[in-house]
């Protein structure tokens, strides 16, 4: 008996000296998503305005991709496709983005990078930008036709408990840590949370009524209020903090920093004015960049690199002319100065050739910067024309944590890690991806290897108020016209019926992926 109990307990030691090494093993995972930052906006992808230097250490020491893309070209899509490796337009959610009072998008059940990454051993942490919502409320988007886009919708139950317990929210869905912006940087409340409360709330001065609207008003909570100006150096320093803390543990962790920049109003700090030669726009990108520097730096100094994942990527397009008196509404830097008139040189945010900005399904409002470098593993210098999503971000981390997700996990999700280790794609195990404008008309494209067909006409942004679902669709070889000026809906019907008819079974079937085997 007692050396069958010797026995037990040396195969208990065992398995816990390799579950230990397994997990030691295992490379840390910094994912960084900009937010509205435009294809053309950074330096390695033709931007000469505006200098990236720390942006472009990972294209020159991993991988630059030419053909990455958002879900969506708003925010909250893109988020909610990232997290859940599903493609937004599933849920309720059908267009633009969630307001001030909107509840979780996430159902509590559903796997998420988070959940899956943390069942393999990881701390999983997110700083930054959420807007997801927090809360329950079962009914709040019945019946609400005529009722204007849902980033204005308002709760019939009074929406989160800002003077109280926010839960549901990050921590419900898989991440051990949560600090950062509720919404964004533009709508109320204009306060951070940290897991489930508002940081540095005041019980005698409560937040009362709020606008969810561009820059809306917000009653009481001025001792929670972050000052705009200094909101990159609060969350840059948070996340440098928690990093250093994580450097001290065995176990390795999931970081999820999602800035606020360059997202209207642009507010960067006064350290950064005037340090581009594209206004405050440009300034706030470079703000941007020092804030990725500033993590890279970390991770040297702490002897992290080598064995950290990075990766950096943007939520959706960029605004089609940034330089615009009206996007630099709201601008300033907190001393005084105005918003500095539109710059004298061009820069193209999604670059010169992509049709479209935020808010369209025309390319300049979905395909973005991706760049990733992992140490070893990532080939220094190399380029990616494969066609990849942020929604392929479940199933690839799950592949990098070499853990296996629930069947349910990620239904439009597909392991690209091959790709990032310079191999090809498996081809035969995926099927066409499908994209979603974020403006008012919730249009679709499916794109199968050069070819794109988009639902309807227009771009379906915000600029394009006629367009809808269901009128005659567009058809574009994007190999051929990457700029989407010619439509060969009449030249191709039967590529246009083809694809058509996938998207259909798609939308039906309310999932892109054929089976488990794209996961390995």
């Amino acid at each position: 008996m007692k050396a069958a109990s010797l026995s037990i307990a040396v195969i208990s030691l065992l398995f816990a000296v390799c579950s230990e090494a397994k997990e030691q093993d295992l490379p840390n995972i910094l994912f960084i998503l900009a937010d509205d930052l435009g294809y053309g906006d950074v330096s390695s992808y033709g931007a000469t305005a505006i200098r990236t230097p720390n942006i472009d250490r990972l294209a020159e020491e991993g991988a630059l991709f030419t053909d990455a893309h958002s879900p969506s070209s708003v925010c909250t899509p893109t988020r909610y496709g990232f997290l859940t490796g599903r493609n937004c337009w599933t849920t309720w959610l059908k267009r633009s983005a969630l307001s001030s009072d909107a509840p979780i998008l996430i159902e509590e059940d559903r796997p998420t990078v988070a959940s899956v990454l943390r069942s393999a051993g990881y701390y999983t942490a997110h700083i930054g930008k959420w807007h997801l919502g927090f809360g329950r409320e079962d009914d709040y988007a019945m019946n609400r036709e005529g009722q204007g886009e849902p980033n204005s919708w308002r709760s019939r139950k009074g929406g989160p408990d800002w003077n109280g317990e926010l839960k549901p929210g990050p921590l419900e869905v898989g991440f051990d840590y949560f600090f950062g912006l509720p919404i964004v940087n533009s709508y109320p409340p204009y306060v951070f949370v940290e897991n489930h409360r508002v940081a540095g709330l005041d019980p005698d001065d409560p937040i009362g009524r709020m606008e969810s609207r561009y820059l809306g008003k917000m009653e009481g909570g001025k001792a929670a209020r972050w000052n705009d100006n200094e909101l990159a150096l609060d969350l840059t320093a948070k996340t440098v903090s928690l990093v250093e803390k994580l450097a001290n543990q065995e176990q390795p962790f999931f970081l999820y920093y999602a800035p606020h920049q360059p997202h209207r109003p642009f507010t960067p700090n006064v350290r950064f004015k005037g340090g581009s030669q594209f206004g405050v726009y440009g300034d706030f990108i470079e703000e941007l960049d020092w804030s990725v520097g500033q993590l890279l730096d970390a991770l040297d100094r702490l002897g992290l690199k080598e064995n950290t994942l990075v990766i950096f990527s943007s939520d959706n397009g960029g605004l089609m002319d940034p330089a615009s008196s009206n996007a630099q509404r709201g601008a300033g830097y907190g001393d005084g100065d105005t918003a500095p008139g539109a710059p004298k040189v061009k820069h193209p945010a999604n670059g010169p050739i992509l049709r479209g900005g935020k808010g369209d399904i025309w390319e300049g409002g979905h395909r973005v910067p991706f760049l990733a470098r992992w140490p070893g593993k990532i080939k220094p210098g190399t380029r990616s024309e494969e066609t990849i999503s942020l929604t392929d971000m479940l199933a690839t981390l799950a592949a990098v944590a070499q853990v296996e997700p629930p069947a349910e996990a990620g239904p439009d999700s597909f392991n690209v890690l091959p790709v990032l280790l310079g191999r090809k794609l498996d081809h035969s195990a995926l099927r066409p991806r499908v994209m979603q404008s974020g403006g008012i008309s919730g249009m679709l494209s499916i794109r199968e290897g050069p070819w794109k067909l988009i639902d309807g006409q227009g771009g379906g942004g915000y600029r394009d108020g006629k367009s809808k679902p269901g009128d005659q669709p567009q058809l574009y070889n994007l190999d051929r016209d990457l700029g989407e000026t010619t439509d060969l809906y009449a030249q191709h019907p039967e590529i246009a019926k083809r694809l058509g008819q996938l998207l259909q079974q798609i939308k039906e079937g309310g999932r892109s992926r054929l089976n488990r085997s794209s996961h390995k």
